[in-house]
């Protein structure tokens, strides 16, 4: 099958407290992002990688692409929200040849410990779905609270803790983007598009190393991690 990945990168980091977006921020010898394209590079059949970054980080991202000659990353400039990006994403990839059928990764930037086999797992399971992500199980109790008060706690065992990279047919993910810009969907993440499209998301179990970093701490943990990582 023919494969691509679209790499959201567009957030500014305001949250973060850091002038520089999180996603440049450098992790070990390079950029936090170069370990995230550097994976999906290494990745068999992923033959197109785009990257969705702001006007004002074009030029940063065109100088990581050419460190590491990257010649299948395409930089593409993001919208104002993760939906927007990954749509223009998406859109590239049409406009590159890619058809309906062909596997899109959507992966957030700030994830540089995903590994092969888990993206394996995520393809096996596209056999019969629409797409597929994966997810762990929360471990801390979850309480759905209004106005200050507990008014429901879910059953840990229903519940699922997405990560990314999720996994879709292209044209799902495209007409779900798509639809919920058009009409204002609040979908924090692709699976939640696609499944209120009609889509059939499958979910497979997730990688606890697959850490997503938002805060300045979480840089410390993953500078320890990079030891288990072979280079890019």
């Amino acid at each position: 099958m023919r494969c691509a990945a679209i790499i959201p990168a567009a957030g500014s980091g305001t949250r973060f407290g850091s002038d520089t977006p999180k996603q440049f921020l450098p992790l070990g010898d390079r950029p936090l992002i170069a370990h995230t394209v550097g994976r999906f590079h290494r990745f068999s059949g992923v033959e197109r990688i785009v990257v969705c970054v702001s006007a004002a980080h074009l030029a940063t991202m065109q100088a990581i692409v050419d460190r590491f000659r990257w010649g299948n990353v395409k930089i593409v400039r993001g919208g104002e929200s993760r939906q927007e990006s990954v749509l223009r994403g998406a859109e590239s990839l049409s406009r590159a040849g890619l058809g309906d059928d062909a596997v899109v990764a959507a992966h957030d930037a700030v994830r540089p410990f995903v590994s092969s086999e888990l993206f394996e797992h995520l393809l096996a399971a596209l056999d019969d779905a629409d797409g597929a992500i994966p997810a762990t199980t929360p471990t801390d109790t979850i309480h759905r609270i209004f106005n200050g008060l507990v008014v429901e706690t879910p059953d840990r065992s229903l519940l699922a803790a997405a990560q990314t990279p999720q996994c879709f047919r292209l044209g799902a993910l495209r007409s779900a983007l798509e639809r919920a810009i058009e009409q204002g969907w609040p979908a924090t993440d692709e699976a939640a598009a696609v499944a209120r499209c009609g889509g059939k998301v499958r979910v497979v179990e997730g990688d606890p190393r697959n850490i997503k970093i938002t805060r300045p701490s979480d840089f410390e943990a993953a500078a320890r991690e990079l030891a288990n990582w072979s280079d890019e």
